[in-house]
């Protein structure tokens, strides 16, 4: 039998590619413990020893857009997209771990009162918009179809005039030469809630960061 090479490196037995699509707690003690004994077993050096250094950049690969019934979902043509991208994100990560100096994750980070959620904005009749059935262009808010809440500018710490200038800048640089109209959003990715979390079997497999000085990463 032969050895795994440095960038073929086996698929750690915790992985169960059956629970990419759940979220769980990540037992980090048990992990650490188990990576020290890999690190050994395939002989994986310390990041800071590589010669030639490999950065894995993950962007946002968070509950919100990646479990299923989520906010934000990607399921794609097959339904499962995301969860399917996971599985293979995590076994590249495991199989390279000896080569990827260091992996960095992107977390797209919401609170409630911006301007692409339902709150900043209402109409005549005192209704917010439909996240994910409404764009906000710059003609909607000249007619008046749509303008800024004033309910929002004291939280945000501003003055009326000032938020309604800076929303109308905002919808018409984001329209210029017709790119595309402001879209509302479901609330997601929320600072501090679940959905704005990694996915765990994501979390799991980049725990820590990096390759540290005991090699203490699977």
């Amino acid at each position: 039998m032969n050895t795994p090479t440095k960038t073929q490196l086996p698929i750690p037995p915790h992985f169960n590619s059956e629970e990419v699509g759940y979220v769980w707690r990540v037992p980090y003690q048990q992990r650490a413990k188990e990576a020290r004994e890999w690190a050994k077993k395939y002989n994986i050096q310390p990041s800071s020893e590589d010669k030639t250094r490999i950065c894995l950049l993950l962007i946002d690969v968070q509950n919100t857009f990646c479990i299923p019934e989520f906010e934000l979902f990607v399921g794609g043509q097959s339904g499962t997209g995301a969860v399917d991208d996971n599985v293979r994100l995590c076994e590249f990560i495991y199989r390279n771990l000896g080569v990827i100096t260091k992996i960095i994750p992107t977390m797209d980070t919401h609170t409630a009162m911006q301007i692409f959620h339902p709150i900043f904005w209402i109409n005549a009749a005192g209704e917010h918009p439909t996240p994910g059935a409404t764009n906000i262009t710059p003609v909607d808010i000249e007619r008046g179809t749509w303008k800024v809440n004033p309910g929002v500018a004291p939280s945000l710490g501003y003055n009326y005039e000032f938020l309604e200038k800076h929303a109308d800048h905002y919808v018409k640089q984001l329209s210029q030469d017709g790119k595309y109209p402001l879209t509302v959003w479901p609330y997601h990715s929320m600072l501090g809630g679940i959905g704005h979390a990694l996915v765990s079997a994501v979390e799991e497999a980049v725990f820590p960061l990096h390759r540290s000085s005991e090699s203490d990463t699977i």
